[in-house]
């Protein structure tokens, strides 16, 4: 059985075009690397990426919720979240916006996606 994930991403980095498209998280979950690696030798599919709603993540649980909304009639679910890297590597309100996502959801939150980002910048 497929395990359906579905990834929360900082609107800030989105919006700024930092990281286009997901492109780290997807190509780290796609060789099962980073945070992924869990998943080696699993089948597993992203089947939604939603953003944090803006700081401090309060809205996080409401956009998972339109996501279930949008899942739901197409016979789909979500079986893990995944805080992109994007919010576990820079968020200073990452504690905080996986409180609010654990209080609403009944599936495993995982802290983070690839580890494609340098430790250091210079």
């Amino acid at each position: 059985m497929t395990k359906r994930i579905a990834l929360v991403a900082c609107k800030r980095v989105r919006q700024q075009n930092v990281c286009p498209a997901d492109a780290r998280c997807l190509v780290a979950l796609m060789r099962r690397e980073g945070e992924f690696e869990r998943y080696r030798g699993e089948e597993v599919s992203i089947v939604g990426i939603v953003e944090c709603g803006e700081c401090h993540g309060e809205r996080a649980p409401l956009h998972l919720g339109v996501l279930k909304g949008v899942l739901t009639p197409l016979g789909e679910s979500v079986d893990v979240i995944h805080l992109g890297s994007c919010i576990s590597n820079s968020c200073r309100h990452k504690d905080e916006l996986m409180g609010y996502i654990r209080e609403k959801v009944e599936v495993e939150v995982v802290d983070g996606g690839h580890r494609y980002t340098p430790p250091v910048i210079f």
